[in-house]
């Protein structure tokens, strides 16, 4: 259903997707660009510096596929459908999360991917072949790490939705904090590197797997990033199921 209310109007999903294809090639000469005039940034080479770029990006992105209609929940509320979604036998958060199925971003994907395969040798070609299973492994585990973060945020932000019926203003602070992580954090001030660890996660969804994959992330820190977003995944979920406890119907 969501992939023909997309494709009713083909022209417009297709002026939506050269959209999102226009700011993904815009932000790599943006990386290009600046190498062309430094050396490296933060100790990290172009190759560097792009792997952390593409890991935002497909984490973010496939993020924005699946709960993409957690945008929609202020709608729901003040249009009363949140409403009929608590009293339907599926779990309200399934149904809030599944409202829209992003297709853009999932042809986005196939670039990100295609240019992340074309930079793995270069970074890692003078691994050992046990060496280079232990990095990637790491890579997508931390990945598969950062999309529940993406998902425990999106459901606080979606939980608060609830209980204020404000969500624009929250989402938009999450997206430009999100944006912090298409660079390392390490050319970030201390404070602010502390800030997106351990407050809103953002170096742990987005650096942490790039920072594994070049094997330039302790095991003291692996471990962290995964009791993080189980943390962050409990306090959502429970802050989601009192908001609910808390819901007044549009009509009451």
């Amino acid at each position: 259903m969501a992939f023909l209310m997309q494709f009713t109007n083909r022209w417009s999903s297709l002026g939506w997707l050269s959209g999102k294809f226009v700011r993904l090639g815009f932000f790599v000469l943006f990386v290009f660009s600046i190498f062309r005039h430094v050396p490296s940034v933060a100790g990290y080479s172009l190759e560097g510096v792009a792997i952390f770029f593409l890991t935002f990006s497909l984490v973010d992105n496939v993020s924005q596929i699946f709960i993409r209609g957690i945008y929609m929940v202020g709608r729901d509320i003040r249009e009363g459908d949140m409403d009929f979604y608590l009293i339907q036998p599926v779990n309200p958060l399934f149904r809030v999360c599944s409202n829209l199925v992003d297709f853009l971003d999932f042809l986005v994907l196939f670039p990100i991917l295609g240019l992340i395969a074309w930079i793995f040798p270069r970074i890692l070609g003078h691994l050992s072949a046990a060496q280079l299973a232990v990095n990637v492994s790491l890579y997508i585990a931390l990945c598969l790490n950062g999309l529940v973060i993406a998902f425990a945020v999106h459901v606080l932000i979606a939980s608060l939705t609830v209980r204020t019926q404000q969500m624009e203003e929250t989402m938009w602070m999450y997206r430009d904090l999100v944006s912090l992580g298409r660079f390392p954090v390490d050319i970030y001030a201390p404070f602010l590197r502390t800030l997106l660890t351990f407050v809103f996660p953002i170096a742990v969804m987005v650096s942490y797997p790039s920072k594994a994959l070049l094997g330039l992330l302790s095991p003291e820190k692996i471990i962290l990033a995964f009791v993080l977003s189980g943390l962050f995944l409990a306090a959502a979920l429970a802050l989601w199921k009192n908001s609910l406890r808390h819901y007044s119907s549009v009509s009451s």
